[in-house]
């Protein structure tokens, strides 16, 4: 085993004998080449999950790019590309393109020919760094946390000797290499449990657990078949839905530390009630709308932003509960199990009739009116209760197995990140 020596930085630790630190000034130079007048037009986007990506393979999330390119950041290929606002969570990757990239991003290059900008781009992975790199921002929100430059640049690395950067570096893309193909197999197979969780709710509420029953045409375009002892029936005639608009003005800094929990659509995660992090209203506002006070059996619909036909049924309430503008609460009533109501509002039929209904100018919107003219097909209680409690198992047992695989993939990247931390530093020799 080699001889080891302290670093003299925290989270760096101990080092080979013959490493050094150094300021990343030191090192790594900043590439801040401006698009003015225009020398690209191909435009950069830098993902946590995908690294550096063109702009028009990110899809429809994040920020949206400006016209007048003029103002943008040129990127070149084997640059290492940094978000100033999220590199604390590991926004930070190595470019294959040139290109031209949102003027909050820094692009690096080594300042010797001999280094290795992947060694350095795998010290940027390390969640060490990260959580050193919190002291240096400057913002409200943690993940949104802006990085200076000149800040930067004060942050000490470990520099191994050029070519052990080299050799690292070539050993983790090995490694990493394949890690990350045991978590894409992994994610697609989650992705295929999901789709068939999805086609097991769908096909259970609306045509039933018999595959042998007789169909007839249900009369409505988009619900088609259903079992011939079925009847549809509008939303309006079996359930109560409401919800509260605006609060009558309620602004953030009403808020209390405790009081009555306001919930809202991050409480709706997995389409399952969550209260492990809770909005607060004193008692006067939550009397103010005794009408979403929530009871058992009630199902929370999403109906406003970017959540919108996300679901979840209460079947447990640790608190006296109210929840925001953006949700609709509906109760069943005697013809309709609520259970059943919440697995039909997971199925595909109605999240595609969501797509056809939904208005509103920038923030999709589902009216009331419409939810209330939905048609649901029905069986009799009986065997609606019977198919509640089978999707309830059901759907446990693929939960449990996307559970298991989420576990491993949790299990392999921090196996991944301890990986690359030993071995930039050099406590595991390659």
């Amino acid at each position: 085993m080699r001889e080891m020596k302290d670093s003299g930085v925290e989270w760096i630790g101990e080092i080979p004998k013959d490493w050094d630190t150094k300021r990343i000034k030191a090192v790594l130079c900043e590439r801040n080449e401006t698009n003015s007048p225009v020398k690209t037009n191909f435009i950069l986007s830098l993902t946590n999950d995908r690294g550096i990506i063109p702009y028009t393979e990110k899809g429809d999330v994040g920020n949206k790019s400006k016209d007048d390119l003029t103002g943008y950041k040129l990127a070149y290929e084997g640059d290492i590309v940094l978000n100033s606002m999220n590199v604390i969570i590991g926004s930070v990757a190595l470019s294959s393109y040139y290109g031209c990239v949102s003027p909050v991003y820094y692009m690096l290059y080594t300042r010797n020919q001999q280094d290795s900008i992947k060694y350095y781009n795998y010290l940027f992975q390390t969640k060490e760094l990260q959580n050193r790199l919190k002291g240096y921002g400057n913002g409200i929100m943690e993940i949104r946390m802006r990085i200076q430059m000149s800040k930067l640049n004060t942050v000490e690395f470990p520099i191994a000797p050029s070519d052990i950067q080299h050799r690292i570096a070539e050993y983790l893309d090995r490694k990493c290499y394949k890690i990350d193909e045991i978590i894409e197999k992994e994610s697609q197979v989650i992705e295929k449990l999901k789709a068939y969780k999805q086609s097991v709710i769908t096909e259970a509420v609306t045509k039933g657990l018999n595959p042998d029953v007789p169909m007839k045409d249900s009369g409505v375009e988009w619900v088609g078949l259903i079992p011939k002892g079925w009847f549809l029936v509008k939303l309006k005639y079996c359930t109560y839905i409401r919800a509260r608009l605006g609060w009558k003005g309620l602004k953030a800094d009403e808020y209390t530390e405790n009081g009555y929990p306001l919930l809202s659509a991050f409480n709706i995660v997995n389409n399952k009630l969550d209260f492990s992090d809770l909005n607060f209203i004193n008692k006067e506002r939550y009397d103010e709308s005794p009408e979403i006070k929530l009871a058992l059996n009630d199902v929370l619909l999403v109906k406003d932003g970017a959540g919108i036909g996300k679901c979840g049924v209460v079947t447990e309430l640790p608190y006296e509960t109210t929840v925001n503008g953006s949700i609709a609460v509906v109760t069943s009533n005697s013809i309709l199990n609520g259970t059943f109501l919440y697995y039909y509002f997971l199925t595909n039929m109605f999240q595609k009739f969501i797509d056809r209904v939904k208005g509103g100018m920038g923030v999709p919107h589902l009216f009331q009116s419409d939810l209330k003219e939905i048609s649901i097909p029905l069986p009799n209680s009986r065997e609606q209760q019977i198919i509640a409690d089978y999707l309830e198992k059901k759907c446990t047992q693929i939960d449990s197995a996307i559970d298991k695989k989420q576990a491993t993939i949790e299990k392999l990247t921090a196996y991944k990140k301890s990986l690359i931390y030993e071995v930039v530093t050099g406590k595991k020799e390659v």
